[in-house]
This record gives C-alpha cells, structure tokens and sequence, in this order.
C-alpha cells in the first residue's frame, strides 16, 4: 500500500513539476507584460498621441507647406522576447495550428515601445517633426527543429528623418 502511494505521489510530481513550471512562467509573463503595457499605454499618454498629427507623417513625396532649418536621421532599435512559458504555449498551439495571441502581444509590445522611443529621441535632438518612418522587424533567433536554442527574440528597428524648423 506505501509502495503505491509513493509511486502516486511520484507521478503527481513529475506530471505537476513538467506541467506546472510552464503555466507558471506563463502566468508570470502575462503579468509582467501587463506591467510593461500599462506603463506604455502611460508614457505614450505623456507624449501625446505618436503618430496622430501631420507633423509625425507625410504621404507625399514632397513636403510644400514646411520649411526645416536641418534635418537628420532618427533610428531606435529594441530587443523583446516572450517568456518560457509563452514560448512552451506557442510550441503547443503551433501543433494544433491558430492564431498564436502571446506572440502578437510581444509584436504590439515591441512597435508601440520604438514608436515612442523615436519620438523621444525626436524631442530630445529639438526636431520639430518625423518624416518618412519606417519599422524593421525580424527574429533574432529562432531554432524550430534544433536543440541548440529554443528561444525567440523579434528586433525592432524604427528610422525616420527629424526635421528642425
């Protein structure tokens, strides 16, 4: 009867630690990427609204209606990736197939944060307006089938040319 319940018990550890660690470290990504969201959604109240105003775009090849004292070119560059957790889950829904949500939160996380971190760097060298911004993405790395490295970093780069009127 020991005999049994100590293999009960054994089992209930194995299945609880390999499936526990992973929800865990979900749980605890999610919530930190909420933290991280909330404080965005703050900054980019400060700031004011990015990409909202013509002073932070142009659809046209010319710009008529301004004249600019200088320019230069404004570049940004961020580095984020999903946790183990997220990473165990989308390994999981990518054999079922679907929409993988947590890896769209990081991709939102990560053109949100250079946005705003371009149009700091824009305050911060006096430029009046952007122009012409344009948004890199790639992944870092990423090994599907390899069992070197089974993480997954995605790098933003965000460039744009700062006008000083």
């Amino acid at each position: 009867m020991a005999e049994g319940l100590g293999t009960v018990i054994w089992l209930v550890l194995v299945i609880g630690g390999s499936v526990g660690f992973p929800v865990t470290s979900w749980a605890l990504g999610r919530w930190y990427q909420g933290r991280l969201m909330t404080a965005l959604a703050a900054n980019e109240k400060n700031h004011g609204t990015i990409l909202q105003s013509d002073r932070f775009h142009s659809t046209t090849a010319t710009m008529d209606n301004m004249s600019a004292t200088s320019a230069t070119l404004l570049h940004v560059s961020i580095c984020v990736g999903p946790s183990i957790g997220q990473m165990f889950f989308m390994w999981f829904k990518g054999l079922v197939g679907g929409r993988l949500q947590s890896y769209d939160a990081v991709l939102d996380f990560g053109r949100r944060e250079v946005l705003l971190r371009l149009k700091q760097q824009a305050d911060s060298l006096g430029c009046t307006s952007m122009q012409n911004i344009r948004l890199e993405t790639s992944v870092v790395s990423f090994a599907k089938n390899s069992n070197e490295s089974r993480r997954s970093s995605v790098e933003f780069l965000a460039f744009a040319t700062g006008i000083r009127q």
